[in-house]
């Protein structure tokens, strides 16, 4: 029988631009104006789920008025936002929107762009609704939500001004009985403007109860991933018989969050990760299981490097994949798992998944329906673009990075290698 992993998804949403207007320009940098309808309509499909009135998700301005796009740009004052946009939506490492816009939506925005922006009047223009609502799509009212708060404190984690880039811990002793599912996952949003995405661990390793802590290099070395989100994926609803195993009370949870404050004003946020869950388990009990590899060194000006990582777990009955979750950081373009039929090096292969334009700020759930059976090994290949002059190593840090895909499967385990089976795990290189 065929198992569907259903995801709430999101419109296609726009990459944050690298040189962009300031959210808090004043209006006479900007002209009065309306856009034209048609370019309303692209930036409402592809842009403004991140780009809304209060940018969200650590995107660094609007895009929802003619006047938003008038704006200089940071980077360089001679140049308007609508002038970088026309530039993005045909990056090929990083395009706007990341997913990238449709051939006809891409001829409006080139037309837009080559005429100068124009602003239109009357019947031939439009407007963008921003986004609203926060909450997770889920088909329940959650049971158990991790959130950021205070350290030892139920009020909401402040995250520093001009903080940029920065990965936070919180730490939850496990409120679960050791035979606890959950069915379904989904994020609760508090502030959109400077969350980037998050990442819920189990470790059997002991924390601190209400404990706040830097990520960066701390995380426990048997940290399992549990589930995670991004802009673009707004819940996981797993099928009817299979539930998602959680850990017993003496297991401990990390919800590590990502921020990216780039405004000058500190920002509290009690944004976090909600669980419907069973305390009658299902017929089968999943898990993710990392795939991938952590042997990074990408060289310096590297624009084409491809890291790649086997999986070949020890099976005796086949395992059923119902999703993939593709993880880089800011310098990953493409990932791509294959499943190599019995291992031949010539043989048969199945792909799994293959995202051939990541985007760091779109980092969304795949389902699938996939069986891997005994003999067969997978291939995770991640390719990255280096434009700096050094070295960059696998690390917890945004200025790190990583190539992981994160595949949700069952029966729980059964895909992880033996070097592997404490942090659920499958990759032949020992980390």
């Amino acid at each position: 029988m065929k198992k569907v992993l259903r995801t709430k998804a999101s419109a296609a949403l726009c990459v944050a631009l690298a040189a962009s207007a300031g959210c808090g320009d004043t209006a006479d940098t900007a002209p009065a104006g309306a856009l034209p309808a048609d370019v309303a309509r692209v930036l409402q499909g592809g842009c403004v789920s991140c780009h809304a009135a209060t940018p969200r998700y650590g995107a660094p301005m609007p895009m929802v008025t003619y006047a938003d796009l008038q704006r200089p740009a940071l980077s360089n004052p001679a140049r308007k936002v609508w002038q970088l946009m026309g530039e993005r939506v045909h990056d090929p490492v990083r395009p706007m929107p990341p997913t990238g816009l449709a051939a006809a939506d891409l001829a409006v925005i080139d037309a837009w762009v080559a005429a100068g922006a124009p602003a239109c009047t009357g019947a031939s223009c439009g407007t963008v609704t921003p986004p609203t609502g926060n909450g997770p799509s889920l088909p329940c009212v959650p049971t158990h939500t991790f959130s950021a708060h205070a350290a030892g404190s139920q009020a909401p984690f402040t995250v520093a001004g001009a903080a940029g880039n920065s990965n936070k811990c919180f730490a939850f002793r496990s409120p679960f009985n050791g035979t606890t599912q959950a069915t379904a996952f989904g994020p609760s949003v508090n502030n959109a403007s400077v969350l980037h995405h998050m990442i819920l661990f189990a470790t059997d390793t002991p924390q601190t109860e209400g404990a706040v802590f830097n990520c960066d290099g701390n995380m426990p070395r048997d940290a399992r991933f549990v589930t995670g989100w991004a802009p673009g994926n707004m819940g996981t609803v797993l099928p009817g018989d299979v539930g998602a195993e959680l850990p017993g009370a003496s297991a401990w949870f990390i919800l590590q969050v990502h921020y990216w404050n780039v405004q000058s004003a500190p920002a509290d946020d009690a944004s976090g990760l909600a669980l419907c869950t069973t305390d009658t388990p299902r017929p089968h009990a999943a898990a993710v299981t990392t795939l991938g590899s952590a042997d990074i060194a990408i060289p310096p000006r590297a624009q084409d490097h491809a890291v790649t990582g086997n999986c070949t777990p020890s099976l005796t009955e086949p395992v059923h994949i119902i999703g993939s979750g593709p993880h880089m950081h800011r310098r990953g373009t493409a990932l791509r798992t294959e499943i190599i039929r019995g291992g031949a090096a010539q043989g048969q292969t199945t792909m799994l998944v293959d995202v051939p334009n990541f985007s760091f700020d779109a980092q969304v759930n795949y389902p699938s329906d996939t069986l891997v059976m005994p003999g067969d090994v997978l291939r995770t290949t991640c390719r990255f673009r280096n434009m700096d002059a050094q070295t960059v190593y696998f690390g917890e840090r945004t200025e790190d990075e990583m190539c992981f895909n994160f595949v949700l499967a069952w029966p729980a385990g059964a895909l992880s290698n033996a070097g592997g089976a404490l942090a659920r795990r499958c990759i032949d290189r020992a980390m």
